[in-house]
C-alpha cells in the first residue's frame, strides 16, 4: 500500500522547499548556516499573506511546525526580508491555526 507523508512531518528544509513553491513569486530558500538552520527564507511579503504547506506556519520570526509535528520532532527556520531584516522585528503574530 502507497505511503502518505504529512507535511508537518517533513525537515525544515524539504518544507520550505514546498513553500517557495507555493509562493514561487515572493519567497526564495537559500543556504545560509545559522544556529538553528541550514537555509534562511527571505520574502518581502507580510507572512500572514503567504501560502503554508499543512501544519507550518510564522511565528517568533520563522517557518516553523512545533506544535504540528505528529513525530514529536520540529523544525523552525528564519525569515528575513531582502535587505535582511529579520521578520521577528517586523511582524509580531502568529498565523499557526488553532486546532
Amino acid at each position: 500500500m502507497a505511503e502518505v507523508v504529512k507535511t508537518c512531518d517533513l525537515s525544515g528544509e524539504v518544507a520550505a522547499r514546498l513553500f517557495e513553491m507555493l509562493n514561487y513569486d515572493s519567497v526564495k530558500v537559500q543556504r545560509q548556516i545559522t544556529a538553528f538552520s541550514h537555509c534562511v527564507i527571505v520574502t518581502d511579503v507580510e507572512p500572514n499573506k503567504l501560502r503554508y504547506p499543512e501544519g507550518w506556519y510564522y511565528g517568533k520570526g520563522s517557518f516553523r511546525n512545533k506544535h504540528e509535528s505528529s513525530t514529536g520532532i520540529y523544525d523552525e527556520i528564519p525569515m528575513v526580508t531582502t535587505s535582511g531584516e529579520y521578520w521577528g522585528d517586523i511582524a509580531k503574530y502568529c498565523t499557526r491555526q488553532a486546532s
